[in-house]
């Protein structure tokens, strides 16, 4: 009875298990299983002995049970084990973010970029892109922990099921069992069998003598032979009934299995919740009120309770840098009590993205209040939140501050071994690394970064300079980092797309450069076209500057390809297919250029008035692609010109305009030192709303308007400094050039003129006898073709009429009214103008109303008159 009495003082000192007991239990677990495996050939060896067939049967019960004891023991032992290091991970993984934040990747804004040029890319020595993905590693694999514990919980459930089984039915034959205990042998011959030998041999030789042979090594198996037929029988009837009974509970169980485990994860996820009272709290713009949330938090009740939310939208221009984009408002998010934040927070942040694409992915930029930068890759980007499916950034943070969801270039991060590397990019499956075994002497993190290049961008660029016309197209521009301190000790085969150009257009492009047009010519041309080979010119970056490589052999491979062979590591690469052969130096003018290209954007400002106020305006720097809907955006919500949108300009993703206001019209709150400044981003509506007043109101005294100038000049990103809750201008900013100007009109508000009290008023009816009512009657009686008749007939001035259409641009009546004021205003007092403006309706086709406006006007006269007697 030594492996019963093994298997009971193991289960009975599980608490005492420590981790170097691992093997040992691990031994037990296996002597178990070839016990179990023994019994089950000795009890079909014992049909032909029955005296050994009943105590195999009488043990078999106990046994199993000892096996799930066994078993539960080491889930238990494992689930200890397992909760130890996912603590230990959880500490990792703060140390690591804290660490991310202290390391090269963290940089003080504004200057971001200086930074991001200058960081060195090392294998082991924490670059930003070895320790993001150490990090992601880390989290994964606390997810899969967290899996693992649950699957144990659930065997340690399904083994106590079993257990409790297999006691209920042994219990129910206690006469056979004795005092319960598998190990008491006082009436038992004690028949061991040697299971270290094969165990063809030991069944041989037990069938022969009936004891094993040899020293007991590993497990023994306790045979009686001294139980009579009887308890044969009844052992059998028992045996087959615990057979039965248990092929009937499992049946029963694997029914309700499903339905009860779904029971458990409900349950258990409600246990969860409950313990950690986690909850999805939608928090709004806290200096403003009745809005919509601009953020969802999901933490525990009292850490939802405790921070806030502010827009902070002016901080956008330092939220951006490189090939960024912007696509959500910028949030500031603080702990406004003492309640420590459990971290990592789940924080759900809506976005927008309309240029969505394989080269490009979704992330959220991080800064702490020490303006320290970090990156974080969201679990999601769609959701359901506040009651409706739409874009949310889903991500895990571990400090608070200021948040922006960005969409920047895809970066795809691979490790290069010893034994080489053949890949395929995931942005785009037509461009491959190749790495030959040896290629560094040890393991190597690189990173790789595609920025495609439109072939419009690089027509744009022909027209400005005369050499750039014999780049026909151009592969896109390959961003690759190896470690600095690593050198290729092999030469690596890249292959880029290179979108070749068809014979129409080639022959397009040389008619246009020849500048002729004759037949002869035109046929000469093409013809030369096809005999003519291409070009392949490969630019790398190296040393901050662009460099020809001359020496490497470039070579045109079937599906628009072109593959080449580097010896040396290179930060930037493209291949430009050019017409014939160009200098270095316009090759490298052409490529600086076409980078300039891809992050700028053809830009267009445009200034409205609020048509019910005309001194609220809104200035907006809109993609000139989208000006005609945004300008219909703006007339919806009741905004107008003049003056017309402005030239095209060129502008970078977070790039600012500066607003200095001219003439006699200013802005509510303008100071020289803090001006209003207007921000591009190329995803976002970029509004600035303002407050226009006249600075002196006796001023323009011969005109109907207040007028002004409003300039607007670029600022550079270096002259940017973070204030509180937006990007303020130095004040040793200096400003070139305005890139645009815009006319500003206000009009005039009429005056009240206080008379004094002794002065008594006579007023003479026949001074105006057009009343405004009158004229306004008359304006929404006549028709746009009648009015213009009308007008022609007035004979005024040109200028007089455009005022009138600039005080109401989107209302015939009302410039009739105004046109009709004004001429009634240039007429001596003694001019009888009705008679007048009678017969000028007439000769315009009127004369209905001709007579009715004679009418009307005898019958105010005549109340006018009574007014007079009464008084």
């Amino acid at each position: 009875m030594r492996l019963m009495n093994t298997l009971e003082n193991m289960v009975d000192s599980a608490n005492q298990l420590i981790l170097s007991h691992k093997n040992d239990l691990l031994d037990v677990l296996q002597e178990t299983a070839e016990e179990l495996r023994v019994l089950q050939s000795v009890k079909a060896r014992a049909e032909t002995r029955p005296e050994q067939s009943s105590n195999g049967r009488r043990h078999s019960a106990g046994l199993h049970t000892r096996l799930f004891q066994v078993v539960r023991t080491f889930c238990v032992l494992h689930t200890q084990r397992v909760c130890v290091l996912r603590e230990v991970l959880c500490g990792t993984a703060n140390t690591l973010t804290q660490r991310r934040m202290y390391s090269n990747l963290a940089h003080t804004l504004p200057d971001t970029e200086s930074q991001e040029t200058t960081a060195d890319v090392d294998a082991f020595c924490g670059s930003h892109f070895y320790q993001d993905r150490v990090t992601d590693v880390i989290l994964n694999v606390l997810e899969d922990i967290h899996i693992i514990v649950n699957q144990f919980s659930e065997m340690s459930r399904r083994l106590d099921t079993g257990i409790a089984f297999l006691t209920e039915v042994s219990g129910e034959r206690s006469d056979l069992t004795s005092t319960g205990s598998l190990d008491t042998g006082d009436h038992i011959k004690q028949e061991s069998c040697d299971i270290s030998i094969p165990l063809d041999q030991h069944l041989e030789h037990a069938q022969s003598t009936g004891r094993p042979n040899g020293p007991v090594k590993h497990c023994t198996l306790y045979m009686d032979d001294r139980n009579t037929r009887e308890e044969e029988a009844r052992v059998d009837s028992l045996y087959t009934t615990l057979v039965t009974d248990s092929k009937e509970y499992l049946n029963v169980n694997n029914e309700v299995e499903e339905e009860k485990k779904g029971e458990e994860i409900q349950k258990s996820r409600g246990e969860e919740g409950q313990r950690l009272k986690l909850v999805t709290v939608g928090l709004a713009d806290r200096t403003r009120t009745s809005e919509s949330p601009r953020v969802y938090i999901i933490a525990p009740s009292e850490v939802t309770n405790s921070l806030t939310c502010e827009v902070v939208d002016g901080l956008s221009s330092l939220m951006v840098s490189g090939s960024e984009e912007l696509v959500s408002t910028v949030l500031r998010i603080q702990n406004s009590s003492h309640v420590k934040c459990p971290f990592p927070l789940t924080f759900a942040v809506p976005f927008q993205a309309t240029c969505r694409g394989n080269y490009r992915e979704i992330t959220v930029k991080v800064v702490d209040p020490e303006q320290r930068v970090s990156y974080v890759t969201p679990t999601s980007t769609e959701g359901f939140y506040g009651g409706q499916r739409g874009s949310f950034a889903v991500v895990r943070v571990y400090s608070l501050g200021v948040f922006a969801v960005l969409s920047r270039l895809r970066t795809e991060s691979f490790t290069v071994p010893k034994t080489g590397l053949s890949l395929k990019l995931s942005v785009d499956s037509r461009i491959c690394l190749d790495y030959l075994p040896g290629s560094f002497a040890t393991l190597v993190l690189a990173q790789v970064t595609v920025q495609p290049v439109d072939a419009f961008l690089l027509s744009s660029l022909k027209p400005k300079n005369d050499s750039h016309h014999a780049a026909y197209t151009s592969t896109p521009i390959l961003y690759l980092s190896h470690p600095s301190t690593l050198k290729l000790r092999r030469p690596m085969t890249l292959i880029l797309p290179c979108p070749p150009v068809s014979d129409k257009r080639r022959a397009g492009e040389d008619t246009l450069i020849s500048g002729t047009f004759s037949p002869q010519q035109i046929k000469v041309d093409g013809a030369s076209v096809k005999t003519h080979k291409e070009q392949l010119a490969l630019l790398g970056w190296t040393e901050n500057r662009w460099k020809v490589l001359d020496k490497v052999t470039i070579k045109n491979l079937q599906n628009s390809l072109v593959c080449f062979e580097l010896t040396e590591s290179y930060e930037r690469l493209i291949v430009l297919r050019l017409q014939s052969s160009v200098k270095s130096s316009y090759l490298i003018s052409l490529v600086e250029e076409l980078e300039e290209a891809i992050k700028s954007f053809s830009v267009t400002v445009v200034l409205h008035h609020e048509r019910l106020d005309p001194s609220s305006v809104v200035v907006a720097t809109l993609p000139s692609r989208d000006v005609s809907r945004a300008l219909c955006e703006l007339q919806a919500l009741g905004y107008c010109g003049p003056p017309e949108p402005s030239s095209e300009l060129s502008m970078k993703e977070g790039e600012q305009l500066l607003l200095r206001f001219s003439g006699n019209i200013t802005c509510n709150g303008y100071e020289q030192t803090d001006s209003h400044i207007v921000t591009f981003h190329n995803q976002r509506r970029n509004r600035l709303y303002l407050k226009l007043k006249e600075l002196d109101p006796f001023g323009n005294y011969s005109s109907l308007h207040y007028k002004g100038v409003i300039s607007l000049f670029k600022v550079a990103e270096d002259q940017l400094v973070w204030n509180a809750a937006r990007a303020a201008v130095s004040k040793d900013c200096p400003l070139e050039e305005p890139v645009c100007r815009l006319p500003l009109t206000l009009p005039k508000s009429p005056r009240t003129v206080f008379q004094p009290v002794s002065v008594k008023v006579i007023q003479n009816s026949q001074t105006e006898p057009l009343s405004d009512e009158l004229l306004s009657w008359l304006c929404d009686e006549l028709t746009e073709d009648e009015a213009a008749l009308l007008v022609m007939s007035l004979r005024l001035r040109r200028s007089t009429v455009q005022i009138a259409r600039l005080r109401a641009p989107h209302s015939l009546s009302q410039q009739a009214f105004h046109i009709l004021t004004a001429w009634r205003r240039g007429l001596p007092s003694s001019t009888l103008k009705c008679p007048m403006l009678a017969r000028f309706l007439i000769r315009a086709g009127r004369s209905d109303l001709a007579r009715e406006l004679l009418l009307k006007d005898t019958a105010d006269d005549k109340m006018e008159e009574r007014k007079a007697e009464e008084t």
